[in-house]
């Protein structure tokens, strides 16, 4: 018993934090009102778990702190919202992303077997930089003078269907130039790199994966207009389903970019990990609001969650279902089902990553990587894969909740870093590069920002006095750094951190 107790202190600690704090509501507040609180604190902490999990598992198996992060988020939000309102965007932007990914694929594969330049010379530094320059200027060519703000959605919500942005023949020079840019300079990359045990032996598999993404751009180039037609015919529950999809896959395929691209090189270079996931928050941001532009959007409502009326709050999750009410009864109150999906989310994704982790054979990789990489790899394991593969996964349970944030919250270029700051603080009190640490973590956090921001709108009603107490705005804020602040002083290394021997 002892033993039990002690190997799960730290879930026990947990309990007994959200029970006083439930203890102490149901002093202050009716129970339809500790409901509500307890109901948005679960869904805030839902979409505080889709980021924290992501940063957390990227940490504990690379050591990569990840500053970066809520610009996958951000990225999530923006590419989920414009495939909801007008895939148009995203099918003559993805085209051209699938032909430099194929082609850097190719070309990092064929700078295995081709002899690059000898390093150190004045010549192989002259024809490095060349390469360099070429790739570049065909990347640029590549995009220059396609008007992508032409295409984007407008700021409605709903959808907004516009033309195609240029003929089939015109872009399709441009899928081919992306090509060849993708081709140099993954050539470059790879002569870059240091050299490797078998490094001469081509890689097939990776070869025919390139090969494969790139013949999928060129496709992709005569299917832009049925593509959006028949999106743009769905009823909005399924826009909404595919806009998921889309937004946490074009997360995934970033982040495994810039690990593979940008973080590989310095994992023996932390500090210029940190500098350059800084760097990026900046690029991000600024990529963004050159994209769709500074002042952001409000996602319409999918159906299932948009009926209004006095005859549609629903008594019961099946009157719900059937007439797609927007809000549901608890106890007397109204409640916002989409909030309910948001939470339903959260729980799906945890017990998801939970069975992968414990279940299977990449779970159990990802769990060895944590305990000693170095012997992962002496198996014959791949691990620089695992680590892109990790990296994408987090980036893309990043994005999904920014797209299942996106009709809750709206989205707006600065809506990452807000979350991120959060999500730094669920891992730090959940406890660095451990994922049930996360969400718990998570948790906590969603209670604590949803109970301050009650004691922001109702306050306390204290012994004595006949009016509550009302406190400050900023208050809600800090009520998350003051709970990070009293587990950190019972536990320093967090809920379930592990103190450094």
């Amino acid at each position: 018993m002892a033993n039990l107790l002690t190997r799960n202190r730290p879930l026990l600690v947990t309990l007994g934090i959200v029970a006083l704090m439930l203890v102490w509501m149901g002093t202050q507040y009716k129970p339809q009102v500790t409901a509500g609180i307890l109901l948005s604190g679960l869904t805030l902490g839902a979409l505080y778990f889709l980021v924290t999990s992501g940063l957390s598992l990227i940490f504990g198996l690379m050591d990569v702190l990840n500053f970066a992060h809520g610009i996958f988020f951000m990225i999530g939000a923006y590419v989920g919202y414009t495939f909801y309102a007008n895939p148009r965007l995203m099918l003559n932007t993805v085209p051209l992303l699938l032909a430099v990914l194929g082609g850097l694929v190719v070309g990092g594969r064929l700078a295995g077997v081709l002899r690059g330049p000898t390093h150190g010379s004045p010549a192989a530094r002259a024809a490095i930089g060349a390469l360099g320059v070429v790739g570049g200027g065909l990347l640029v060519a590549a995009v220059w003078g396609l008007d992508l703000l032409a295409l984007a959605p407008i700021a409605g919500g709903a959808a907004s269907p516009t033309a195609l942005s240029e003929p089939d023949g015109q872009y399709l020079t441009r899928v081919l130039v992306a090509i060849a840019a993708g081709l140099l300079l993954g050539l470059l990359r790879g002569w870059l790199e240091p050299a490797r045990a078998g490094r001469r032996q081509l890689n097939l598999r990776s070869l025919v994966l390139g090969v494969a993404v790139a013949i999928s751009a060129l496709v992709l180039v005569y299917t832009r207009e049925s593509g959006a037609t028949f999106v743009l015919s769905l009823p909005s529950n399924g826009r909404f389903v595919l806009a998921l999809v889309a937004g946490a896959a074009a997360g995934a395929v970033l982040g495994g970019l810039v690990e593979w691209s940008l973080i590989r090189p310095l994992y023996v270079r932390p500090i210029y990990q940190v500098l350059l996931t800084l760097g990026l928050v900046f690029v991000g941001t600024e990529a963004v609001k050159g994209i769709w532009g500074p002042t952001g959007f409000n996602m319409e409502m999918p159906s299932q969650f948009a009926t209004r009326g006095t005859a549609c709050r629903a008594a019961t999750l099946t009157d719900w279902i059937s007439k797609g009410c927007a809000s549901i009864d608890v106890l007397g109150r109204p409640f916002p089902t989409y909030r309910l999906f948001i939470i339903l989310l959260g729980a799906v994704m945890f017990i998801a990553i939970t069975l992968l982790l414990r279940r299977s054979r990449l779970g159990m990789i990802i769990r060895a990587g944590v305990q000693d990489s170095e012997m992962v790899q002496a198996l014959g394991i791949n691990v620089r894969w695992i680590f892109t593969l990790v990296f994408a996964l987090g980036t893309g349970l990043a994005a999904l909740g920014g797209v299942a944030a996106a009709p809750f919250i709206g989205v707006y270029p600065d809506m990452g870093q807000e979350f991120l700051l959060l999500a730094f603080i669920a891992v730090v009190i959940g406890g660095m590069g451990s994922f049930s640490g996360a969400a718990l973590g998570a948790l906590l956090v969603g209670l604590a920002r949803a109970f301050g921001d009650q004691l922001v709108t109702t306050g306390i009603h204290l012994p004595g006095l006949e009016e509550a107490v009302k406190f400050s705005p900023s208050i809600a804020r800090a009520s998350t750094v003051l709970l990070m602040a009293v587990v950190l002083l019972v536990r320093p290394a967090g809920l379930f951190g592990k103190k450094e021997t």
